[in-house]
């Protein structure tokens, strides 16, 4: 057995299985100032809090709203509802928060999801060309 700290073989960045391969996806990037959209209108069916409503127009604000779609919206109704349920008060259950969790990955809401998502707030980097 190799000591430790004996470097193994060295990267191959362009070979087809290496670990050390570059994630060649593309990056979304997403407007620091959030979406300026008018968000769609809440889901009929159901007598809506002013809080989530609110709520529901911040999620549509935010930058990954950008990227979001129609088909996003039950997601984030049921996400908006999930969250109103944990905050007002009584005893939130515990597969409550897992699904408030697992719609905010969903929904890239969360650095991990952004990243899974390849998703970056913030302007395209500027190509800079050597003089």
């Amino acid at each position: 057995m190799p000591p430790r700290g004996t470097p193994g073989p060295k990267p191959r960045p362009g070979a087809k299985f290496s670990r050390h391969r570059t994630d060649e996806r593309p990056v979304t990037y997403l407007p620091p100032d959030g979406c300026q959209d008018e968000p769609p209108p809440l889901p009929p069916g159901r007598a809506w809090s002013e809080a989530e409503g609110q709520h529901w127009r911040e999620l549509w604000a935010s930058p990954q709203g950008e990227v979001w779609d129609d088909s996003a919206g039950l997601a984030v109704a049921a996400l908006v509802v999930a969250t109103s349920t944990i905050l007002g008060g009584g005893r939130p259950s515990a597969q409550l928060i897992g699904e408030q969790r697992a719609l905010m990955a969903d929904l890239g809401l969360t650095p991990a999801a952004m990243e899974r998502l390849r998703w970056v707030i913030g302007e395209p980097p500027r190509s800079v060309r050597p003089d």
